[in-house]
């Protein structure tokens, strides 16, 4: 019955996506013998984007999970995108990756966040369907042949540095490259209030196993936590009592094929409040929540805190902002995001009545908080492999990250780079200065993390040279030469990069008078006195492509710096710090600095200049040393 709820929902809003057909049979000669090119385990956001790029790249693939029918789960936040966040998922597409079309086949509302700001901050987020969504990716994940096999993965065979075997509960696992991406799931726990049970999402059971096998592999292992709200039952929600928030006039997609994916029916969102009793509730309880009870050791991320660490960090404030938001068109779950808990249920029932227009609002799932394990990224070299293995990827939340997109994009620098192997060639790497994917494999295995690490704007260098709407420019050249993207998207490229060429000729080409002055309409993109909408009228398009265009002209001197920047980088690249063995030999560094450069060891100037505390002052000091060392070996 259930089955036959989501098909009918999915035809209703997206009648092309599933038919009886599209589900072969995949118990083909390679699940016989359990031998694949590639097997990935774990079959969330990580997992789906690592098996679709070994497919990609034409390997045998096997993606080894509990449930099948919860792969692609959106387990938390019904929704992909937002500031930092969005990038990643654009660069995902641009690498033939499936998460931004199969948001534009279940989006239900589209919003540009950062409107008033400049192109680099701005980012598209998505609400969707929750169960078109992960019904859309389970299509596709069968459509592309990858073999999809229900079993628990306990251990590995490992023979010197080369996983050879993974043991499954039920049966034995071949394959020439592995790749993990267990999630929270990970020695799991869900804890509400004084209870805590085995799990790695309330109602599933934990991934237990594992924990042996890297335990012998002497890794640095830590302790995380995340939490969720309870769910809602949509008809107990008074929405005329809250402030609406309604999604783009204009048609909005995340990727770049756009209209090849369309959207289903669109809806809108609501915004309401906390207020002094709902604080004066949580406060009286607070011991009885399992953050503050001592129950739970793991850190939880700074960027998206429970509803009880707010008001106990942030005592001063009266209120916090609830975006309300529905999980689907006809479930009826609203999702209340900004009040993660692991209070006990009854007292959520009691602080969430206290909310304006959830005053006889029911709970149909608590809110709960998860610890689970993750191994420390600094474990892993920069395309994702354990170091100590020749052939074990990790991607996902076990790397210490939180959110869909993060979890994405490891999953296709992971895929990838487990694929090459398999193929016995040379590893794929994103870099800071070409992606966000870049900064976040950068920031994981040079820095580790202390708490669940997400993606802001803030933590990239090169923003102008690294904005969502320039993804596909960005990486069509490597996802081109990877062999990772069809004609499909190649011809969708070329095209948006043609009409770019045509504005910008148009630009070029025409002419007013300001103040007395002729001026090119690429003169005019510079201008703070003229707006956009301005120099549109004036080349009198329509072309989708303008705005993109028309922010290339605009901070094209900015992005010039960047890039020179990025040349001077380059240049520091070449300087070798190899030679010091020892920091404390080289005259003019802090002491601060000493003991920094010898517990990370950057191998040359341009890591070392990305080291929080590194002044070009140091920089210099350290030129200077190594210059001296270079005429000590040259006499």
């Amino acid at each position: 019955m259930v089955l036959f709820f989501y098909k009918s929902l999915i035809k209703r809003y997206n009648p092309d996506l599933l038919t009886e057909t599209e589900f072969p049979n995949n118990n083909n000669k390679h699940k016989m013998n359990n031998i694949f090119d590639l097997i990935v385990i774990g079959g969330g956001h990580a997992g789906v984007e690592a098996a679709l790029a070994g497919r990609r790249l034409s390997l045998s693939v096997a993606l080894i999970t509990l449930d099948e029918k919860k792969s692609g789960r959106m387990s938390c936040n019904p929704a992909i995108g937002g500031i930092g966040k969005t990038h990643l998922a654009k660069e995902i597409d641009a690498l033939g990756g499936y998460m931004a079309e199969a948001t534009d086949l279940a989006g239900i509302q589209f919003r540009t966040l950062n409107k008033k700001k400049g192109p680099a901050v701005q980012a598209t987020r998505a609400q969707t369907d929750k169960e078109i969504y992960e019904k859309t990716i389970q299509k596709k994940i069968k459509k592309e042949g990858v073999v999809v096999i229900e079993d628990e993965i306990i251990d590995f065979l490992q023979e010197n540095k080369t996983i050879k075997e993974a043991s499954g509960k039920k049966e034995k696992y071949q394959a020439k490259a592995f790749v993990l991406t267990t999630g929270t799931f990970l020695n799991g726990a869900i804890l509400i209030g004084n209870k805590k049970q085995e799990g790695g999402r309330i109602d599933e059971k934990k991934s237990a196993g594992l924990e042996k096998y890297f335990a012998q592999q002497n890794l640095m292992v830590g302790r995380l936590k995340t939490g969720t709200p309870p769910r809602l039952a949509k008809e107990t929600v008074n929405f005329e009592a809250m402030e609406t928030q309604p999604g783009e006039e204009k048609e909005v997609f995340m990727s770049y094929l756009e209209h090849k994916n369309p959207h289903p029916k669109q809806t809108c969102c609501h915004i309401t409040k906390t207020n002094t009793k709902t604080h004066e509730i949580i406060r009286k309880n607070i011991q009885k929540s399992a953050m503050y009870s001592g129950l739970i050791s793991g850190v939880g991320p700074r960027y998206c805190p429970s509803i009880e660490d707010k008001i106990m960090r942030f005592a001063d404030k009266e209120s916090h902002q609830i975006f309300v938001e529905p999980e689907g068109l006809e479930t009826n779950w609203i999702y209340p995001n900004g009040i993660s808990t692991s209070l006990p249920p009854e007292v959520q029932q009691e602080y969430i009545r206290s909310i304006k227009g959830f005053e006889e609002a029911k709970i149909v799932q608590q809110g709960y908080a998860v610890e689970y394990d993750y191994i420390d990224p600094r474990n892993l070299n920069k395309n994702l492999r354990l170091k100590n293995t020749t052939n074990l990827f990790l991607a996902g939340q076990i790397n210490g990250t939180t959110g869909y997109e993060e979890a994405g994009a490891q999953g296709v620098v992971a895929g990838i780079n487990a694929a090459q192997h398999a193929k016995k060639e040379q590893p794929w790497t994103p870099t800071r200065q070409n992606s966000y994917m870049g900064v976040l494999v950068d920031d994981l295995t040079r820095f580790g993390v202390s708490e669940p690490y997400r993606m802001f704007t803030s933590r990239a260098e090169h923003r102008l040279l690294l904005r969502q709407d320039n993804a596909d420019a960005r990486l069509f050249t490597e996802a081109k030469n990877l062999g990772l993207i069809n004609n499909e998207r190649e011809s969708a490229f070329l095209q948006k990069q043609e009409d770019k060429r045509t504005i910008l000729a148009s630009l070029k080409h025409t002419k007013t008078k300001l103040n007395n002055e002729t001026k090119t309409a690429e003169e005019l993109c510079k201008r703070n006195d003229v707006t956009e909408n301005e120099v549109r009228e004036l080349i009198a398009t329509k072309n989708k492509r303008f705005t993109e265009v028309y922010y290339d002209v605009r901070y094209s001197g900015y992005v010039d710096k960047q890039k020179r920047e990025l040349a001077k980088m380059r240049n520091l690249e070449e300087y070798d710090l190899g030679l010091i063995f020892d920091y404390s030999e080289v005259v003019g560094l802090s002491g601060e600095l000493v003991e920094k450069l010898n517990n990370k060891k950057p191998k040359n100037l341009h890591d070392a200049s990305l080291m929080e505390g590194i002044t070009p002052a140091a920089l210099n000091v350290l030129t200077i040393h190594l210059k001296k060392i270079d005429a000590i070996r040259a006499n």
